[in-house]
């Protein structure tokens, strides 16, 4: 099996429909709970995957995010390429720590500050994923946020 039919297939995993749950704190220790859904879909090139996820978090509005998970073969790093309903784009790079965790970092900036993001993805079964996301600006935490993903049944 080839690096990129391995890459595949482990993306792949993603593929289906999810409901979510999110635990969020934010930089000044509120903690807010919530709710949402992911789709995953094969991109038509049959190279990536193709994710929509509607959120709903309480005490804000209502989020989406849209994400094109990806492995560079020329480089052999996975891109998570994140469009938000906030306006954000980013592109996290990261590799597999092993075959259940995929480890993401970017780095730019939001509202003209510096920002870290890291993001952890570990597959705890085919039908269970958990996302866990922190964001720092001046190494300082500023958001953290925790993510279960469970496939819906059919």
């Amino acid at each position: 099996m080839t690096q990129q039919s391995r890459e595949k297939k482990l993306l792949e995993q993603l593929i289906g429909e999810w409901v979510v749950g999110i635990a969020m704190k934010t930089s000044d220790g509120k903690v807010l709970s919530g709710c949402g859904t992911m789709t995953a879909k094969e991109t038509p090139s049959k190279l990536g995957i193709n994710s929509e996820m509607n959120m709903h978090i309480e005490g804000y509005d209502d989020y989406v995010e849209n994400d094109l998970w990806s492995f560079d073969q020329d480089s052999g790093r996975v891109h998570l390429f994140s469009v938000t309903s906030q306006g954000e784009a980013h592109d996290h790079v990261g590799n597999w720590k092993d075959d259940k965790t995929l480890e993401f970092n970017w780095k730019g900036f939001y509202e003209k500050e510096d920002l870290e993001e890291k993001i952890t993805v570990n597959w705890l079964c085919k039908d269970q994923i958990e996302v866990k996301e922190t964001d720092f600006s001046k190494g300082k935490l500023q958001l953290s946020v925790n993510y279960v993903f469970k496939r819906k049944e059919t």
